[in-house]
C-alpha cells in the first residue's frame, strides 16, 4: 500500500513538473488587436466585421507559433511555423486578399517579433470565391494596434 501512495505521489509530482515545464517554454511574443471593415476568412473561421484580439505564443520546444483569436462572437486557436525567414517585417498588420469578392487572411506581418507568416485559404472560403462573381484579386491591408508604438 505504501508503494501505491508513493507511486501516485511520484506521478503527481512529474505531472506537475511537466505542465510547469511546457507553461513556461510556451511565451507569449506578440499582442495586438484590428478592426475588420469586411468578413473575411482567417482560416476556416469566417470572420465578421468587428473589432478582434490577437494574442500569438511561441513554444520553443516545437518551433511553432499559436495564435489566439477572439472577438465578435469567435474564439478561435491557429498554428504556424517558423516565420518565413526571406520575410523580415517591422509593420504590423494583416494582409487580406479579395478573390471574387470574398476576402481571406493570407499573411501576417508581426513587426514586434520580426517575422511575417502566410496562411493558406481555407477549403471553405476557396469554394465560398468559386460561388461568387469573377472579378480582379485585390489585396488589402488591415493595421493591427500592438500598444509598442507601431
Amino acid at each position: 500500500m505504501t508503494y501505491a501512495k508513493y507511486g501516485i505521489l511520484v506521478l503527481t509530482l512529474v505531472l506537475v513538473l511537466g505542465f510547469s515545464a511546457l507553461s513556461a517554454e510556451a511565451q507569449m511574443a506578440y499582442t495586438g488587436t484590428f478592426n475588420l471593415t469586411t468578413e473575411a476568412y482567417w482560416g476556416p473561421n469566417l470572420l465578421q466585421p468587428g473589432e478582434y484580439h490577437i494574442v500569438m505564443s511561441l513554444d520553443q520546444s516545437h518551433g511553432t507559433r499559436s495564435i489566439q483569436l477572439t472577438g465578435e462572437g469567435v474564439r478561435a486557436t491557429l498554428l504556424t511555423a517558423w516565420g518565413i525567414p526571406q520575410d523580415v517585417s517591422k509593420r504590423n498588420s494583416l494582409e487580406l486578399q479579395q478573390i471574387n469578392g470574398v476576402y481571406i487572411v493570407r499573411k501576417l506581418d508581426a513587426g514586434l517579433v520580426g517575422r511575417s507568416y502566410r496562411f493558406l485559404a481555407s477549403k471553405n472560403a476557396l469554394q465560398h470565391a468559386e460561388r461568387t462573381t469573377a472579378s480582379t484579386p485585390v489585396t488589402v491591408t488591415v493595421p493591427i494596434s500592438t500598444g509598442g508604438g507601431n
